[in-house]
């Protein structure tokens, strides 16, 4: 018998009038979730609409058809997606036609779409049309199988294009890091249950409002990958860029696309609680708007060195706001040293920089140094900062002794003014719990104990939890 194995779709030729993509935005998924934005420039958008109006050759579109329902359907654009927002925006007013278009006729370059004779504009209406494939069959948006097909088809369609590793990384769609890192550092998301791509996420961490680097290649992804695997590592890790595609390759699973489950992992959970430190201590630097960062957090290194530090401190030390005050004045105190230190003298600044690279050795020597340096300046500047008591559970006896002293009720019951037979907790659903919480410097003894029940205890871990 002869070799002829089944294919997975079927593709079908067809053409669109480039006008159908302005009237009807709503058919198109320009920016499926595995597809990066991009944006051109003025001049390549204009390059476009050159080779339009010449009729010269353009490369197919490549369409996915997902279907919604059983009368519904949209077309999810695999490629082309630049190619369909530069005609969006021209008809949209954005931009004017090249220059480039005055040998046929003297009038057409720099005029907006609004602004052109009747007779060009039926000629663009009617006369200039993109060629695409739509790819069917393959048309569920929540078959796992079907969204791993269109994400190949893509990845397969961009070799010759000079992706990034994290851009590559961004394709997929069924590892629960990468959803994870997405959600929490990427400018858009996407909503599986409407199909169509969200502007503006509005998950991601206010971290990276701190930070003088843009996320035009994905960076800020890239350094949620890198704190997630630090705490993967238990606090260091080669963070090379081939163990990001590892790490990410590493959690794919088959029910994974749209699958936010990781965020419950111990290691997501310790990133965000660091990184809302890390923003506590900073977001009131006058430095700060809508368009710019902080000026000092500009190098990736130096920034995964800081992240480093207040990991280290907020564990260990409580971090108020006079302790997040010492931190951030030490950072750039630090900064300045860094930016101006003599190598024949400061050796601790020299090795610092000398292990800028991503390797988990390079992690741990910066670690290290920038650790010793900021405890040196506390001592030089007679500065202090609260230990955290290393006991966190009180001992059965403690328990004991605090659910007595409680009388077998809840003490936030009877703030709120509940009848005492309304506040009784029995001993198998009491709670001990930190009237100073432990996070903020309270130790773990019985004068700093309380009788809690269930609810409330829960309650209270969870507004903490918020506020940290």
């Amino acid at each position: 018998m002869p070799f002829n194995p089944r294919p997975e779709y079927t593709i079908v030729s067809t053409e669109f009038g480039i006008k159908d993509f302005h009237d009807y935005r709503e058919d198109f998924v320009t920016r499926p979730p595995y597809q990066r934005k991009a944006v051109w420039a003025k001049k390549k958008k204009q390059s476009l609409l050159d080779s339009l109006f010449r009729r010269y050759y353009i490369p197919k579109l490549v369409v996915r058809e997902v279907r919604l329902s059983d009368t519904t359907a949209v077309n999810e654009v695999i490629d082309g997606q630049q190619r369909i927002t530069t005609v969006q925006d021209f008809f949209a007013g954005e931009y004017p036609l090249p220059r480039s278009l005055a040998d046929l006729d003297p009038n057409l370059p720099g005029k907006y779409y609004d602004d052109l004779d009747v007779s060009v504009r039926k000629f663009i209406d009617k006369s200039l049309k993109y060629q695409a494939d739509i790819i069917k069959d393959i048309d569920s948006p929540h078959d796992v199988n079907h969204q791993i097909i269109a994400t190949e088809i893509f990845w397969r369609l961009q070799q010759g294009e000079t992706l990034n590793y994290m851009e590559v990384a961004h394709a997929q769609l069924s590892s629960l890091t990468r959803n994870f890192i997405v959600k929490y550092a990427d400018d858009q998301s996407f909503d599986y249950e409407r199909y169509e791509p969200i502007e503006k996420n509005q998950n991601k961490h206010s971290f990276f409002n701190l930070l003088s680097v843009d996320n035009n290649r994905m960076k800020h992804l890239q350094f949620m990958a890198r704190f997630l695997m630090i705490e993967t590592g238990g606090g260091y890790a080669d963070l090379s860029d081939r163990k990001i595609e590892e790490f990410i390759n590493d959690h794919k699973q088959a029910d994974g696309i749209g699958n936010l489950a990781y965020e419950s992992q111990a290691e997501a959970i310790a990133v965000l609680r660091v990184l809302n430190v890390f923003h506590e201590i900073f977001k009131n630097d006058p430095m700060l708007d809508d368009a710019s960062g902080i000026k000092e957090f500009s190098v990736e290194y130096f920034i995964i060195s800081i992240y480093m530090l207040v990991r280290h401190v907020s564990r260990h030390y409580v971090v108020d706001y006079s302790t997040g005050e010492v931190i951030r004045n030490f950072i750039y105190w630090f900064h300045r040293r860094w930016k101006s230190y003599d190598e024949t003298e400061d050796i601790d600044l020299l090795t610092f920089s000398n292990h800028r690279q991503q390797g988990e050795k390079d992690l741990e020597i910066r670690d290290m140094i920038l650790r010793q340096v900021f405890f040196d300046y506390l001592a030089s500047q007679s500065l202090e900062i609260v230990a955290k008591d290393t006991k966190r559970s009180f001992t059965e006896f403690e328990r004991i002794s605090i659910y007595r002293k409680g009388k077998g009720l809840c003490q936030q019951c009877l703030r709120e003014g509940k009848p005492e037979k309304e506040t009784r907790v029995s001993w198998s659903r009491y709670q001990a719990d930190h009237v100073i919480p432990h996070a903020k410097g309270g130790k773990t003894v019985i004068e700093n104990g309380e009788l809690l029940c269930s609810y409330h205890n829960q309650s209270k871990g969870a507004s903490l939890a918020n506020s940290t």
